[in-house]
């Protein structure tokens, strides 16, 4: 097995040290995941100009030689009207499944692109972060896990709506208890998120919006784990279900994936840039 791959799996089985049924579970859920990050560039007619990853040098040869097959053959909607190249960022989750005892497999599970040729008083920012509750039950279990937001932010700066997209988690256990753990991240964070406030663009073409629509993952990071995660590493990934936000437009929530989006960071929840084709690249 190739180096970068019994890395993927050191991790991933860290995390599920189950017997029996419980393993082959694990097995089917568990992924080794990381993110990589970078610039598009995309001609006028969708198809891609060319791309470029930051720190390829610490990337795995396979996570580089997957996005030189796939994203070159990416094709694009844009929706904002002006006939010239669009720069923008991205981020792509890389995730390496085990097949069966002698196979394993790696894919591109999710990818989310900036607004392009935008500047940051284009964006909603951050103002105010009042620091959230680590759930108490999930905290006993050890747990930790991602929670994946979208908020409406109305004029005023505040939180309109917030709903919750997905939910990944770091550990594996039984359905039940991640579950209830998916539950009580969930509920904290959107606890927390509605005291949150933002700044508003104060330039671009959304700056009159009446509203806007913004994604943000947070992170509950379980006791003992560590705080960040080295760019180019493999870490453990129990992906949750995707939830349908009823006031989200159907064509963003198709294009976008929350859980591409890089931790501290907002992302446009309808962004003029949308991935219209398979991220596979065919």
């Amino acid at each position: 097995m190739k180096r970068w791959m019994t890395g993927a799996f050191c991790v991933l089985w860290a995390c599920t040290t189950w017997a029996g049924a419980n393993a082959n579970s694990a097995r089917k859920l568990a992924e080794a995941s990381m993110l990589v990050s970078g610039w598009i560039e995309v001609m006028p007619d969708g198809a891609v100009h060319q791309y470029t990853l930051d720190h390829p040098e610490k990337l795995p040869p396979a996570v580089v030689d997957l996005m030189q097959k796939a994203a070159p053959n990416w094709k694009f909607h844009l929706t904002d009207g002006i006939h010239a190249i669009h720069r923008a960022k991205m981020s792509v989750r890389i995730v390496a499944k085990r097949v069966d005892d002698t196979h394993d497999s790696i894919s591109i599970a999710s990818a989310t692109f900036g607004e392009p040729n935008a500047t940051p008083t284009d964006h909603v920012t951050q103002k105010n972060k009042p620091a959230l509750t680590f759930p108490r039950d999930a905290l006993m279990e050890g747990f930790g896990g991602t929670v994946y937001l979208v908020l409406r932010v109305n004029r005023q700066g505040r939180v309109e709506d917030a709903a919750v997209e997905q939910v990944n988690l770091d550990e594996y256990s039984d359905e039940r208890s991640m579950d209830l753990a998916r539950r009580s991240f969930s509920n904290a964070a959107l606890v927390g998120a509605k005291r949150w406030t933002f700044h508003l663009p104060t330039t671009g073409t959304h700056v009159n919006d009446p509203s806007w629509q913004v994604r943000v993952p947070i992170h509950f990071i379980a006791y003992g784990a560590r705080a960040d995660v080295t760019y180019g590493t493999w870490a453990a990934y129990i992906p949750g279900p995707h939830q349908s936000i009823p006031w989200l437009k159907d064509e963003s929530q198709a294009s976008q994936s929350p859980d591409a989006i890089p931790p501290g960071s907002i992302a446009d929840a309808e962004p003029s840039m949308q991935l219209i084709s398979a991220l596979g690249g065919t």
